[in-house]
C-alpha cells in the first residue's frame, strides 16, 4: 500500500489562476465559519500525468466549495488522502478505508476490476463510494444497495453510442473487439449484438481477445470485412498492440476497417503512452456537458485540456460537500441518506458547478430547500428508486489530431432525447419481431408427454442455471407430469452449498417458492458425457443410463436447456466442446428418422443460442425458441445481495411467469411476450414452417 499524498488541511488560498475563494471578498471567513472537515479517500491511477489532473480538479472543487460557504455559520471543508489505483494493494487498502470512521467517502475506481474490489468492501459498511467505472455487472450487482454512486450511465449506453456513431457514418457491417473474462469488456460483449440488431446493423463477429492475442483477434475481425470495428480495450498496452496490428494489416492488404474506440482511448495517459501511434484515433468518452462551460474554464485557467473523468470527479466532490453540509443539520442520518435528499431536489435550479451557483445551493440547503442540481458533467439526477448511477451522461466524440484530442461532436441522453430514443428503440424492436406463415402440418393424435431438462453448468456462481431448470421441473409437476416422464440433469451442488444461507432451498425469485422441494434429480451433470444426452433423447436405456425418454411417434417432447453459450455452441460443463450445430442437428435428425416424437419443442437459455438452433431448420415437427439470436448474449435476471449470485435468467424468468399465468397460451403469443419482455437479447423462433401453425399450437400440448 502506497500513500501518494495526505493533505491534513485544505488551504484557503486559491490555486493559481483558479476561480476559487478570494480572501479579499471574504476577509473574516476563518473567524466566522466553523469548518467541519470531511476526509475523502481518492483511489485513482496516478501515472502518465493523471495525478496532476486529479489533484488539480479536486483542489479546484474544494476551493469553490469553501468560498461558496463563506457566509454560513458552519461549513464543510474537503481534504483528501491519495492512493494510486495501480500501485496499492487494493484488497488491503479498501478493507481499511471502508472501516475507518474518519473517512467520509471513497472516490475512485477508473478501472472496472478495481471498482469492483472497492465496491465489495464498501458494501459491508455502506461507505459512500463514488466511481467513474460503470460496467453492467457493477451497476446491476449493487443496484439499490444504497452506497454506490456511479457518476456516469453504464457502459451499455456507451456501447449504444458507439454503434449509433458507426451508423451515422454510414456503416452497415460492424464487429466488436473486447477482452474476454474482463468486467469492462464483458458489458460490450453482452450488449453489442443486441444493440447492433436494434440499429439494423449486420454483426460481423464478436472477437474476444485474451492477453497477448489482440493482434490475432484483430486480424480475424478485419477479415470479416466490417465497415467499423468497435474497440473496447481494457488496457492502454492492448490499445497500442491494436494500433500496431491495424497498421501492419493495412500495409499488407491495402485496406483496413475503421476503428471506433471506447473511453479507454481517451486521456492524458493514453497520449503519453501511445505517442504518434494514436494520431487519427477516434471514439467516444464520457465528459462534461458543453453547456456547463467546464472544459473551457479548465483550459483557460490551467492551460491544458481536461482528461478522462475530471468533470465527474468534480461533481462527486460537490455532491459529498452538499450531503455533508445537510448532515450537519441532520446528524442522525448517514451520508447516503443525505445524498438522496440532495439529488432528489426539484426546486428551481440555481445554476451549476461554479462558486456562485454552489453558494445558492448551500443557502437553499440551510433553509431545508432542495434545488435541482446540475454539475460540470450535466444533470445530476439519479434513479429515484435505486440511486445507483446518474440517468444522463454527455459523451464526447473525440479524435486525436496533431497529438491532441479534439471534440467532433457530443452525444447525450439528457431530457427529451432519452424519451425519443427509447420510443424509437421500441418501434425498431417491434419491427424486428418475426412474422409467421399460417401453414398446416398434419400430426397423429397426442398420446403422452415427455421432458428432458438440462442444467449444463455447475458451481455456486452458476446458481441461476440449476435454479431455472428446477423451476421448470416444478412447473411440469404442477401440470401433471409424472417423474418417470421427466429426465432431470443437474449437478445438485447449490441447495446445500456452504454459501447458501438457507440450506436446502433454491429460489428463482427473492422470497419465492423453494424449487428444490421434493425434487428428483436423475443424473448429476458430472456423471454424464455429452454423448449421453443423445442417448437419453433417443431412449437408449442401459445400466449406466436407466432414465431415458421412452417417447414414440404419438408423444410430445419438451427439451429445456439452461447454461452458457459461445457462438456456434451450447457449453457443456467446462469441456472444450459442447453442443455444436452439427451435434444438435445429428441428434434431432436421428430422433425424427426413428420417430421418437410427434412434436418436439426446444426452449434454449444460453448466450448465442440461435447459432445452434438455426442449423436445425428443415427437421419435421421440431420448433426452437431461443433466448438470443446467433450473435447475442442472453442476460441474467434477479440478483440476490444475500447470496451474491444471479437467481434466474431473463428469458427463463419471463417464460416461467407466462406459463404459470397461462399454461394454454399459444406459441405465437408466448413468443410475443418473451420477445417484448426479454431485455438485452432477441428471442428467436426457428423452424416454424416445419412445425405448423404456431397461432393455433398451444403450450397445453406440452404441459
Amino acid at each position: 500500500m502506497k500513500i501518494l499524498a495526505s493533505n491534513k488541511w485544505i488551504l484557503l488560498l486559491p490555486l493559481l489562476l483558479a476561480p476559487a475563494c478570494n480572501r479579499e471578498e471574504l476577509p473574516d471567513v476563518q473567524d466566522t465559519v466553523e469548518w467541519h472537515e470531511q476526509k475523502i479517500a481518492v483511489v485513482l491511477p496516478m501515472g502518465y500525468g493523471l495525478e496532476a489532473h486529479w489533484k488539480r480538479t479536486l483542489q479546484w472543487a474544494s476551493e469553490n466549495i469553501l468560498a461558496a460557504q463563506g457566509r454560513q455559520a458552519g461549513g464543510v471543508s474537503l481534504v483528501y488522502e491519495w492512493y494510486d489505483e495501480e500501485e496499492a494493494d487494493l484488497d488491503v487498502l479498501v478493507r481499511s478505508l471502508a472501516t475507518r470512521e474518519d473517512i467520509t467517502a471513497v472516490i475512485g475506481g477508473l478501472y472496472s476490476s478495481n471498482a469492483q474490489k472497492i465496491a465489495v468492501q464498501c458494501a459491508r459498511t455502506r461507505k459512500p463510494f463514488f466511481t467513474l467505472a460503470t460496467t453492467e455487472q457493477l451497476i446491476r450487482g449493487y443496484s439499490g444497495s444504497g452506497f454506490l454512486w456511479a457518476m456516469t450511465e453504464t457502459d451499455i449506453t456507451q456501447c449504444e453510442v458507439l454503434l449509433a456513431k458507426a451508423l451515422y457514418y454510414g456503416a452497415e457491417r460492424v464487429a466488436l473487439l473486447a477482452k474476454r473474462d474482463d468486467l469492462y469488456g464483458q458489458t460490450f460483449i453482452d450488449w453489442f449484438g443486441f444493440q447492433a440488431n436494434e440499429l439494423g446493423l449486420t454483426v460481423c463477429g464478436i472477437h474476444a481477445y485474451e492477453s497477448g492475442t489482440v493482434a490475432d483477434r484483430y486480424r480475424e475481425a478485419a477479415a470479416a470485412q466490417p465497415d467499423y470495428i468497435i474497440c473496447a480495450m481494457s488496457e492502454t498496452v492492448e490499445l497500442q498492440e491494436l494500433l500496431q496490428a491495424q497498421h501492419a494489416y493495412a500495409l499488407e492488404t491495402g485496406r483496413a476497417p475503421r476503428l471506433l474506440f471506447s473511453d479507454t482511448g481517451y486521456g492524458t495517459d493514453v497520449l503519453a503512452q501511445t505517442g504518434l501511434g494514436a494520431e487519427g484515433m477516434e471514439g467516444v468518452c464520457f465528459g462534461a456537458d458543453p453547456e456547463a462551460g467546464f472544459d473551457i474554464s479548465y483550459e483557460v485557467f490551467f492551460s491544458e485540456k481536461v482528461s478522462v473523468g475530471e468533470a465527474q470527479l468534480y461533481d462527486a466532490a460537490m455532491l459529498i460537500a452538499y450531503a455533508a453540509f445537510r448532515r450537519m443539520r441532520h446528524p442522525g442520518e448517514d451520508l447516503n441518506l443525505n445524498l438522496r435528499h440532495v439529488v432528489d431536489g426539484r426546486e428551481p435550479a440555481p445554476g451549476g458547478w461554479q462558486e456562485k451557483d454552489m453558494e445558492r445551493v448551500f443557502n437553499a440547503l440551510s433553509g431545508e430547500v432542495y434545488p435541482d442540481i446540475r454539475g460540470a458533467s450535466g444533470s445530476l439526477d439519479f434513479d429515484a428508486r435505486v440511486y445507483t448511477n446518474v440517468l444522463n451522461t454527455t459523451y464526447y466524440n473525440y479524435k486525436v489530431y496533431n497529438g491532441e484530442y479534439i471534440i467532433l461532436d457530443y452525444n447525450t441522453s439528457d431530457g427529451g432525447k432519452r424519451t425519443d430514443a427509447t420510443l424509437a428503440g421500441w418501434n425498431r424492436k417491434a419491427a424486428l419481431m418475426q412474422d409467421f406463415d399460417e401453414v398446416t402440418v398434419a400430426f397423429p393424435p397426442l398420446r403422452e408427454k415427455w421432458a428432458l431438462l438440462v442444467a449444463a453448468s455447475s458451481g455456486w456462481l452458476n446458481y441461476r442455471h440449476q435454479a431455472d431448470v428446477l423451476a421448470m421441473y416444478q412447473l411440469l409437476k404442477q401440470q401433471g407430469y409424472a417423474d418417470d416422464h421427466i429426465v432431470l440433469v443437474a449437478e445438485d451442488d447449490i441447495a446445500f452449498n456452504a454459501k447458501n444461507t438457507s440450506p436446502g432451498t433454491v429460489q428463482v425469485q427473492i422470497g419465492g417458492a423453494n424449487v428444490y422441494k421434493a425434487v428428483e434429480i436423475d443424473y448429476k451433470l458430472s456423471e454424464l458425457q455429452l454423448e449421453d444426452i443423445t442417448a437419453i433423447l433417443n431412449g437408449e436405456k442401459s445400466e449406466r443410463l436407466p432414465h431415458v425418454l421412452e417417447s414414440a411417434s404419438n408423444d410430445n417432447v419438451l427439451f429445456f436447456w439452461s447454461g452458457h453459450g459461445l457462438p456456434g455452441e451450447w457449453r457443456w460443463k467446462e469441456d472444450p466442446q459442447g453442443v455444436t450445430a452439427e451435434f444438435a442437428r445429428t441428434a434431432f435428425v436421428r430422433m425424427s428418422s426413428e420417430q421418437r416424437y410427434r412434436k418436439l419443442l426446444c426452449l434454449i437459455e444460453t448466450c448465442y443460442s440461435g447459432s445452434v438452433a438455426q442449423a436445425c431448420e428443415g427437421i419435421p415437427g421440431l420448433l426452437f425458441i431461443t433466448a438470443a439470436n446467433a450473435s447475442e448474449t442472453s442476460k441474467a435476471d434477479i440478483f440476490s445481495d444475500e447470496l451474491g449470485v444471479w437467481m434466474s435468467n431473463r428469458f427463463t424468468s419471463t417464460l416461467l411467469e407466462q406459463l404459470n399465468a397461462s399454461p394454454q397460451i399459444s406459441l405465437r403469443d408466448l413468443y410475443y411476450r418473451l420477445f417484448i419482455n426479454t431485455v438485452g437479447s432477441h428471442v428467436m423462433v426457428y423452424n416454424a414452417r416445419n412445425f405448423g401453425n404456431i397461432y393455433n399450437n398451444t403450450m397445453e400440448e406440452f404441459l
